[in-house]
């Protein structure tokens, strides 16, 4: 259908005279075509599907980055190493294993258990103050004068209300408090 279509669109109605408007060299062209496809798709496939970037380190700028990283890390694992191991020495290294950490955790919580007792201890010994003539007499004078700005906040405050009218339901609660009291 492809080559009868192609043969209609390109060659119907033109003179044949040339070698490259044949229908065998238009063939030839297509299948040429397919077969770079197939290979364009097997190296593809081959090459560069499960590799991720890989292709790219091959470049010369590529090349001397990938080295400079790793030039940067051993610089820093060596100047870490510098740093943590050189300087301590056996003694310090041999401090910090699991065993020796795990009894020094337990030396530590044994301490605060004996801390905490001591703290209960001591504060058993504590006697409380009774308090002397002037602190209660400076107590009763606190009391006194809030008493006193209460009572001029009240007064003050005591011309703006209204009395409210006695509702019936208030005259009849008034009335059985009288009764109660005469009984």
């Amino acid at each position: 259908k492809e080559y009868k279509k192609d043969f209609e669109e390109s060659m119907k109605g033109r003179n044949l005279t040339g070698l490259e408007v044949t229908p065998s060299l238009l063939h030839v062209k297509y299948a040429t075509k397919i077969a770079s496809e197939k290979e364009y798709r097997k190296d593809l496939e081959e090459g560069v599907k499960g590799k991720g970037l890989t292709a790219l380190e091959e470049t010369p700028d590529m090349l001397r980055a990938k080295n400079a990283t790793q030039i940067l890390n051993e610089k820093e694992y060596k100047k870490a190493l510098e740093l943590e191991i050189r300087g301590k020495g056996l003694t310090e290294l041999a401090l910090e294993t699991p065993d020796f950490v795990r009894a020094k955790n337990a030396t530590d919580i044994a301490s605060q258990i004996k801390y905490k007792q001591l703290a209960e201890m001591e504060k058993a010994n504590y006697t409380s103050v009774v308090d002397t003539p002037e602190i209660i007499h400076a107590q009763q004078v606190k009391n006194l004068s809030s008493q006193k700005k209460y009572k001029e906040e009240a007064e003050k405050s005591m011309s703006q209300y209204v009395p409210v009218a006695d509702t019936p339901e208030m005259q009849r609660v008034r009335e059985n408090q009288k009764n109660f009291s005469t009984v």
